[in-house]
């Protein structure tokens, strides 16, 4: 609902007042009931909690809504029904609300461990959840990348969150040129000014990789958009003519960069071979190997409480593990999608031969390149 300015939490305040008498409700319907029907009433309690911790949110009252998403949590973990689909969607809801919620914090390190358990249930996600809720997962996992991609920038891994950020873009797309209804567009609009400039800055960055390709298809997706934005969007912004204008300009500059390289290589290719994959080399830096497991403890606990939902220990899979590994796990599925050297020339490269810029017939060639 629409509160007025006077008073802009009205509805959530009168909303608050309805989830805490229904958990109020179930929670003395659980006390008299120990059967098979408890646990779906323990799912409800969890959603409850969830809700709560949004409404909390939503009203700028962190603490309490990280105690109650991190209560939601526990209970989710412990339920036998986490596996099934309706639960399963609510506890990657609950993953990215409590890595957003660290993430605005500015706690990034915190925010990626329970971004990462979000990242390994979608990919592990059980054939029922992608049989009977699979868009609703989706939408869920489009959050999470985009969550990952802040988190990624804020701990100096510039790569992997252009990656996910442009992963990101793409759903953000496809999603809004799918058919959406008019009430979900006015809840949710889609911006595609933003999306343009987004495809803008992400070609400087790879630019400033000497990654032109990508860097030129970046530009081109919002060229593309720009000009046949009502038919793509349903929706054609105000001054959308200017912002193509700023997108030729980056496809100038970006041309101008490809041809200095370009010359650079023709002068001193050997130089430039070395000074390139040696820019390109992971540095040589100590990296931990320790993983990071959860904790369900949070600043508005003074006290310890009884754990959540049961007594015994959660039970941990590949699905839900107990210890999640941001850079490890990332190192090599979750790489780039680069321009780099074919594997054959990797090869020759170990082996002490080939080069990584040779001359041809026609000039200069960069061989074994192309975009994943």
């Amino acid at each position: 609902m629409r509160d007025p300015e006077e008073n802009p939490y009205k509805s959530k305040y009168l909303a608050r007042e309805i989830l805490e008498l229904a958990v109020k409700q179930l929670e003395a319907l659980l006390a008299d009931e120990e059967d098979s029907s408890s646990l779906q009433g323990k799912e409800v309690l969890a959603r409850l909690f969830l809700f709560l911790g949004k409404n909390l949110y939503y009203c700028e009252e962190v603490p309490g809504a990280e105690k109650y998403f991190i209560r939601a949590l526990e209970r989710y973990l412990r339920s036998p029904l986490r596996a099934e689909p309706e639960p399963f969607c609510y506890i990657q809801d609950v993953f990215n609300q409590l890595g957003m919620l660290w993430c605005n914090r500015g706690g990034h390190k915190e925010g990626m461990n329970f971004l990462r358990r979000a990242q390994v249930m979608y990919q592990k996600r059980p054939q029922a959840v992608r049989d009977q809720c699979e868009d609703r997962c989706e939408n869920n996992y489009t959050m999470t990348m985009f969550f990952l991609a802040q988190a990624y920038g804020a701990l100096q891994k510039p790569h992997l969150s252009a990656r996910f950020c442009a992963e990101t873009m793409s759903r953000q797309l496809e999603s809004n040129t799918s058919g959406r209804s008019a009430e979900i567009r006015e809840r949710d609009p889609f911006d595609p000014k933003e999306w343009i400039r987004n495809c803008c800055a992400l070609s400087d960055f790879f630019v400033n990789e000497g990654m032109f390709w990508t860097a030129e298809y970046c530009l081109h997706s919002g060229l593309v958009l720009c000009e046949r934005c009502q038919e793509i969007a349903g929706v054609e912004p105000e001054n959308i003519s200017e912002l193509r204008n700023e997108c030729l300009r980056d496809v100038a500059i970006m041309y101008a960069a490809r041809l200095k390289f370009a010359k650079a290589v023709t002068e001193d290719p050997q130089a430039w071979q070395e000074a390139w994959c040696g820019e390109r080399s992971p540095a040589a830096e100590e990296v931990s190997h320790e993983g990071s497991t959860l904790s369900f403890r949070v600043a508005a606990d003074r006290t310890e409480r009884p754990p959540e939902g049961g007594t015994g220990p959660i039970l941990w899979d590949e699905i839900f593990p107990e210890v999640v590994h941001p850079e490890d796990s990332e190192a090599q599925d979750n790489r780039l999608a680069e321009e780099h050297q074919a594997p054959e020339v990797e090869e020759e490269k170990e082996r002490g031969r080939g080069r990584w810029v040779e001359l041809t017939d026609y000039g200069w060639d960069i061989h074994g390149c192309h975009i994943m």
